[in-house]
């Protein structure tokens, strides 16, 4: 709903190869790793990244990148930045985000401090009222979808007026760094932020309730990390001095500063298109500059702004070669009244010093920003899932689960029966039956099914969601790549050819020297096998890129497995990451393409010239079946009469052997093609001219490779690189995991890609995507697709069977969060007790009940500690290593969590006298409770921090809650005041479930002192007794406490 601007102000407070079937008719198992190349060419002295596969597709000098949907001269520069290394917004490295870890955001400074935030309500309660600085009034209570007409103020401060049409890249620029850029969204005059509806009406009505929250999310993060910088904290001094030589005006309202650093020492870091702030005085000198929030601080706001002013910044080269380099800020001032000779005059005073403050890249929104106004090119199909969802758009998984596709064979439908339990098997045969849509059956029919767009699956903690994700992908690679080869068989068998089809023979350049043929290359390398029979294409994304190379690693080492019960490995690409698993680096893009750019000429020539050979060796055997096989048709085409029937079958037995052999040879031959054109884009770097840089020759083999991959890995924001734009092969299927960690806009760069079908994997009641915006958060921003299509009635695929939690941790969170729906596995049910279970102390679950203990701050943090829980968790620790000592059991892994960053370090510190060199420091892991999300130890020891009346702040966050409840294997212990954590309906049922089991213990301070004296004196053994039955939380799983972020 839109924002009244004035009512807000006056509400606000303060390959391994498998046998090929030899059997075209019956279509088989074909190999979807090929056949091992000749035996004669195995000897050859082949460079280490070409011997991995010889995989790419040919590209020429006419593959020049050029971003799309801008000008020559506008924010051209600023898709320099969207490289391999790209910096993500507000991102150096992998920085915290308040008592989060997350990739590509950055601190947030707004966060517990509740005097401000303590007043936003829940999700539920906001959805439906009028956001204010302080919370939501709710007079009025509209539901989510109604929208009314936004009230004309005239009081709100002036900003450019630009047409609702202009979607290009400079104008995203404008909108990031323009003056509300130091302004929250209410005092910014943002009316037209709307809450996130259900369901929208047309694509522009999708476009319009995004974008400015999306505008205002970007806003926010970059506000964010100029108040870290700010801070002082970093090692390096962000802000350097820099004078400003030239002030030139450009087109429509923009200008352009030349700068050099004051001291020739001082290096201006930076890369293309980063957001740079210009500022005097120095930055962090005057006091924490936030942004504002209430009309009382504008004023002083708007003198702070005018000595700051943020833009694009570019590297500038002087001609006179002489000078140094220095950088170019390109900044917004608009068609106003102000000067030429205005600005020059602010920027050229003398005596004025100013300041460059890198915030970083935006090239994390910008593909966001790019997906949003592309929205209209994806398919029909998800256009209207995604708009309108309905329950007719997905599968029904209330009915019985689909058969396996007609070309498996039992053996394979056997391993998969022994191999996933009933729920991962029927999300298994559900995803199969999404993507047999148009298959080809075993006898060569084709199925005629119209697929649903978008397929559920969710997988609650410790039920095997990454093992269906492999299962998964194996069953959808192999029932596409069946699709291809008996295609591809089609196309090869004598008469089949259409005219206007190419021909798999294609001479090779046989005349002239090696220059002749190098300079020839390019035409000469037709490739036909894409052009007849396209392979199948699979993007599997995450929004990080540690669950990315958790999927990826888990293909590569297991490989996959085909319907003759042999392993094989596809081929897969890495797209776009810094730092990489060892198995995910063999498949870097990146790495691969700096190892090509790498080689000598020598070297390449030296290879070319072999891969010359075979290519011609491999023509000659095409030729040669092609003839074999005109001739075993021409006979067949005579008649059978009279013929023996054993002569018939061993005619067809050899037809189809030769068919399959001419299919393999055809493969290899295009392998080598498409290696040969990626040594030309080499080479072509030491004969020079155009299109010869090595960031050209890197595009271009970044893209090879990407190309000819089956499978592409990488995250939901790098599949919005330019390097998709360039691929000649679309995908036909988008996998995404951990789908609800990423936001609506975030998945969007993947879905742009062009595929019809698409698998959302995830579990909507963990941890959602991080948002800034205290407005866009409470405006349902942070909620993902799959939670969208959860609240609009879309039925989910849930696997229910759990193999981590011993059944008395499992117990609470199934009730509670998932209807007692998540059950054990019998491996789980069955296995015993840990011997120190007998412990009182140490038993499976407890909550202890540190009522003593005092929440507090520390200097200027906004962060919370409680030293005597961190004192109790240290000796709880103890506790434990002296009992497995005693006892000569063998170590434990223990995660120690807490949802504040102040308690981790008090804990870090309470720790490290226990932690000594005797003491093996891998075995704990202490770490926020967000950060662990994904983790799992055999002990958690969770200290909850929050001992006041005054609120529990985010701790009540009940997916917080959940991931916390859910990361231990054999123990969980709660530490924490239970008098103040019941001022939360979740901690308060969790509360009193604990007491109805027997598993809640109040402590003392002297038994933190003493845990012996607890033990002998205070408890006896307690057994959990069988908890009630089905929890169910006061509110939906998406309504949670939003009113403190992380510090």
């Amino acid at each position: 709903m839109f924002l009244d601007v004035r009512e807000a102000a006056k509400q606000a407070p303060p390959p391994k190869t498998p046998t090929v079937k030899k059997n075209v008719a019956s279509i088989g198992f074909r190999n979807p790793s090929r056949t091992v190349p000749d035996q004669r060419h195995k000897d050859a002295k082949i460079p280490s990244p070409l011997r991995d596969g010889l995989r790419g597709t040919m590209i020429t000098n006419s593959m020049e990148p050029k971003p799309s949907g801008m000008s020559s001269h506008e924010g051209t520069h600023a898709i320099a930045s969207d490289g391999s290394t790209t910096t993500q917004i507000g991102f150096r490295s992998t920085v915290p985000v308040g008592d989060h870890t997350y990739e590509g955001q950055s601190k947030n400074r707004l966060g517990e401090n509740e005097t401000k935030l303590r007043g936003l309500p829940h999700t539920k309660q906001a959805a439906g009222g009028k956001y204010t600085s302080g919370g939501f009034s709710h007079e009025e209570k509209p539901p989510c979808h109604m929208r009314p007409t936004a009230k004309k103020n005239p009081n709100a401060l002036r900003r450019p007026i630009s047409s609702s049409n202009d979607t290009s890249i400079a104008r995203l620029h404008r909108e990031a760094t323009c003056e509300k850029l130091w302004k929250s969204s209410v005092v910014a005059g943002e009316a037209d932020l709307q809450c996130v509806p259900v369901s929208f009406d047309s694509v522009q009505d999708y476009v319009n309730v995004f974008e400015p929250l999306l505008l205002e999310e970007c806003r926010a993060q970059l506000h964010s990390t100029w108040e870290e910088l700010c801070e002082g904290v970093a090692l390096k001094d962000p802000h350097v001095q820099v004078y400003v030589k030239m002030v030139e005006k450009r087109e429509r309202g923009w200008y352009e500063l030349v700068l050099f650093a004051v001291d020739a020492q001082s290096r201006l870091v930076f890369k293309e298109g980063d957001v740079a702030v210009l500022s005097t005085p120095k930055p962090g000198q005057g006091g924490r500059m936030r942004r504002t929030s209430s009309i009382s601080v504008i004023e002083s706001s708007e003198e702070d702004a005018s000595s700051r002013t943020a833009g694009i910044i570019r590297r500038h080269v002087p001609i006179d070669t002489r000078e140094l380099h220095g950088a170019t800020l390109r900044f917004y001032v608009g068609e106003s009244f102000i000067t030429e000779e205005t600005v020059k005059k602010k920027f050229q005073s003398k005596g004025t010093m100013w300041y460059l403050t890198v915030l970083g890249s935006l090239a994390t929104t910008q593909r966001e920003y790019v997906a949003l106004h592309a929205f209209q090119n994806l398919q029909p199909q998800m256009i209207r899932a995604i708009l309108n969802p309905k329950p007719e758009h997905f599968p029904r998984y209330d009915e019985e689960a689909p058969a396996m596709p007609d070309c498996f064979t039992q053996p394979f439908v056997q391993h998969l029966h022994r191999n996933f339990n009933e729920p991962q098997l029927t999300a298994i045969k559900w995803a199969a039956m999404h993507t047999a849509a148009g298959s080809i059956s075993s006898n060569g029919s084709r199925k005629r099914q119209e697929p649903w767009p978008f397929t559920l699956v969710q997988g609650p903690p410790g039920t095997g969601k990454t093992h269906t994700v492999w299962g998964m992908l194996n069953v959808i690679h192999l029932v596409q790549y069946q699709r291809y080869y008996a295609a591809l068989l089609k196309k090869l068998a004598p008469g089949s050819l259409k005219a206007d089809e190419p021909s798999i023979e294609n001479p090779s350049p046989h005349g002239g020297g090696l220059d002749d043929v190098l300079q020839k290359m390019d035409q000469n390398l037709a490739r036909s096998l894409p052009k007849l029979c396209p392979k199948p294409r699979m993007l599997v994304c995450a929004p990080s890129n540690a669950a990315t190379d958790e999927l990826l690693t888990r293909v590569l080492e297991r490989g996959f497995i085909d319907g003759e019960m042999k392993v094989y490995r596809p081929d897969v690409a890495r797209v776009g990451v810094d730092t990489q698993t060892r198995a995910s680096q063999a498949v870097s893009v990146e790495r691969r393409s700096d190892h090509l750019l790498g080689m000598s000429r020598d070297d390449v020539l030296g290879w070319l010239q072999q891969l010359r050979g075979r290519e011609a060796f491999l023509a000659q055997q095409i030729t040669a079946l092609q003839k074999e096989l005109a001739i075993t048709a021409a006979a067949s085409s005579q008649g059978s009469v009279g013929v023996d029937p054993d002569i018939l079958s061993a005619r067809d037995q050899s037809r189809d052997s030769k068919l399959q052999q001419l299919a393999a040879i055809v493969e290899e031959r295009d392998k080598v093609l498409v290696e040969m054109s990626r040594l030309f884009i080499v080479e072509g770097r030491f004969r020079g001219g155009f299109g010869s840089s090595p960031e050209e020759a890197r595009a271009k083999l970044e893209a090879s490779f990407a190309n000819e991959a089956e499978i592409v890995f990488t995250t939901v924001s790098s599949s919005g690189r330019r390097l998709f734009n360039h691929l000649t092969h679309g995908f036909d299927m988008v996998v995404i995991d951990e789908a609800a960690q990423a936001s609506e806009a975030a998945v969007l760069p993947p879905l742009s890609l062009g595929a019809a079908r698409c698998v959302l994997i995830g579990d909507p009641q963990q941890l959602p995507a991080t948002v800034i915006s205290r407005a866009a958060n409470t405006l349902q921003y942070s909620r993902s697709l799959f939670e969208r299509f959860q609240q609009g009635g879309c039925p989910t695929m849930l696997l229910s069977v759990q193999y981590r939690m011993h059944p008395q941790i499992r117990d609470f969170p199934s009730r509670y969060f998932y209807q007692s729906r998540v059950i054990d596995s019998d491996s789980i049910a069955s296995l015993p007790d840990e011997p120190y279970h007998s412990d009182p102390l140490l038993r499976p679950y407890v909550f202890y009940d540190v009522s003593h203990g005092r929440e507090s701050h520390k200097g200027n943090s906004v962060s919370y500690q409680n030293v005597t829980e961190a004192q109790f968790a240290a000796r709880l620790y103890e506790y434990l290593q002296n009992y497995l000592k005693a006892a000569g059991i063998s170590k434990v892994s223990v995660g120690v969590i807490t949802p504040y960053k102040l308690q981790l370090k008090c804990l870090q510190q309470e720790f490290g006298a226990l932690l000594t060199p005797d003491v093996d420091n891998k075995s704990v892991y202490i770490n926020t409770v967000d950060a662990f999300q994904g983790q799992e130890r055999d002990v958690i020891i969770m200290s909850c921090v929050r001992a006041s009346s005054h609120g529990v702040g985010f701790v009540a966050d009940i997916r917080r809650m959940n991931v916390a409840l859910t990361r231990a294997r054999r123990s969980l212990w709660i530490v924490g005041n239970a008098g103040a954590l019941v001022q939360s309906e979740d901690w308060a049922a969790l509360i009193s479930d604990a007491k109805q089991r027997g598993c809640f213990v109040t402590m003392s301070s002297s038994a933190i002192k003493g845990l012996n004296v607890l033990q002998n004196n205070n408890i006896g053994p307690v057994s959990a007794s069988k908890g009630p039955g089905i929890l169910k939380a006061p509110r939906p799983i998406n309504h949670v406490i939003r009113s403190e972020k992380a510090d």
